[in-house]
């Protein structure tokens, strides 16, 4: 499993950057890489994108942490996913470095990207939309290389680091939530409370709000940021409230057979005469009921209309659905791949033409070194750029440049057909997972309404025999 954050930098850039690719941390700098930047000439890079932007801003650049779970994963896989994970959510259109630590309990990456990008000279806006992004991302990148991942990051009140803290079994504020919940029933005021805290070895702090400090943890958690449960009146709410609560009778969940249809009008659920049994007439008993039997008959419509009748045909079409969503999975990253390279080509051809007749003038002065410090950063762009193109055995004009741009866009109109596609296998597989699930529950409790009647059977017929 891993955990992503993110934050601006707005002033260190170049501190920043020597600070994650410290030799020490990066096995001298073996996991360190680039992407439309080199590491001598990022910062140049970085602020000549910047500069092409229509409006100035206060951000350089944005600095995205990668944690990964003790164990989990080798240096090689980390670096890897971390690539993945950088090219996929700037998508190709941002400068980035990235560098892996090995020097903690953990292993994580560090990706520093230009807050402006190269292609269209927009910022980067870091709003709630874009977290949820990258968290999904993320979470899809972990889950194909075998890691685990967490499920639906929400909850009232928490941040998806705090939330994930909760499934790790290392928040304090769980801790403490869990404690104060056990605690309640067992106490007849909130100062017989404080003092059962104290006991547990809790730090009390009192004031407008109360704040608690568990051993080992380094700062007071302030009990309104718990959730609007335990705030000083809630808790006292709820310890009043315990002390008269009555017994509550557990109820037995509404017990239904195989499902046809619902109807809205009648409120029950019609299969050949047979209707859904309730065991108690309350109308809130009744209204969960029927919402099980809704999830049960759009189980069952979406069986008949794949012509599955089976539960081995079932699982035979659940295996096909995420062979399918993994083949196209891969398909679209390719393409991502492909528009990333081709983007960061355009970038270095742009550089080349640009420059070009700089570095001419550069070469006509005899490597004048008064010239070179005139025209320093567009000299060494140049170089680097073609350096590059070199490399990858391209030419950097603008014929070269049209071919590329077309191909930039076929693929960008290929990646939006086959991202449409992903979100319909995406909605099937999820739909036959819960007619999975719904189909075992049926199976189970019809295997345990059998069970009971046997049961009962036998006893009867020992009652026979003994008379």
């Amino acid at each position: 499993m891993a955990i992503t954050k993110i934050h601006p930098i707005r002033r260190t850039l170049s501190k920043a950057v020597k600070y994650i690719t410290n030799p020490k941390k990066t096995e001298e700098e073996l996991y360190v890489s680039c992407f439309g930047c080199t590491r001598e000439s990022l910062v140049s890079e970085f602020a000549l994108t910047r500069s092409c932007a229509d409006k100035e801003s206060p951000v350089l650049a944005q600095h995205l942490i990668q944690s990964f779970a003790k164990d989990e994963v080798d240096a090689t896989t980390a670096h890897s996913i971390g690539k993945e994970l950088a090219d996929r959510f700037t998508g190709g259109k941002h400068e980035y470095i990235i560098a892996t630590h090995l020097d903690r309990g953990h292993i994580h990456n560090h990706i520093i990207f230009n807050h402006i990008d190269f292609i269209d000279h927009k910022c980067f806006h870091s709003d709630a939309a874009k977290l949820r992004e990258l968290r999904s991302l993320n979470d899809e990148i972990c889950e194909a290389h075998g890691l685990s991942v967490i499920k639906n990051p929400r909850g009232q009140g928490k941040s998806y680091y705090e939330w994930a803290m909760d499934k790790l079994g290392r928040s304090y504020k769980k801790q403490l939530r869990d404690n104060i919940d056990m605690l309640i029933p067992l106490v007849h005021s909130y100062g017989e409370l404080l003092i059962k805290l104290q006991d547990l070895g809790y730090e009390i702090k009192t004031g407008k709000y109360d704040s608690f400090r568990a051993n080992g943890q380094e700062r007071f958690t302030r009990s309104k940021t718990l959730g609007p449960d335990y705030t000083k009146e809630a808790i006292i709410d709820r310890i009043n409230h315990s002390k008269d609560a009555p017994v509550v009778t557990p109820v037995k969940k509404p017990y239904y057979i195989r499902v046809w249809k619902y109807d809205q009008n009648l409120g029950f659920i019609e299969n050949t005469g047979n209707y859904l049994l309730f065991v108690q007439s309350a109308y809130a008993k009744q209204r969960m009921a029927i919402q099980d039997a809704k999830k049960i008959a759009a189980t069952y419509n979406l069986l008949k209309e794949k012509g599955i009748d089976s539960v081995e045909k079932l699982s035979e079409v659940i295996k096909e659905s995420k062979t399918a969503l993994r083949d196209t999975r891969e398909s679209v990253r390719d393409v991502e791949k492909k528009i990333a390279n081709i983007n960061d080509t355009i970038k270095y051809v742009e550089h080349v033409s640009q420059y070009q007749p700089i570095y001419k003038e550069y070469m006509k002065s005899g490597k004048s070194p008064a010239f070179y410090e005139a025209h320093r950063t567009e000299i060494m762009l140049y170089e680097s750029a073609k350096k590059t193109l070199e490399q990858k055995g391209l030419r950097g004009d603008s014929v070269r440049l049209i071919q590329l741009k077309k191909e930039l866009r076929d693929l960008e109109d290929r990646k939006l057909d086959m991202s449409i596609q992903l979100d319909n296998l995406q909605a099937d597989y999820n739909d036959l997972l819960t007619a999975k699930k719904n189909v075992e529950n049926i199976i189970n409790e019809t295997q345990d309404a059998a069970i009971g009647k046997s049961k009962q059977q036998r006893v009867c017929e020992t009652k026979s025999v003994k008379k």
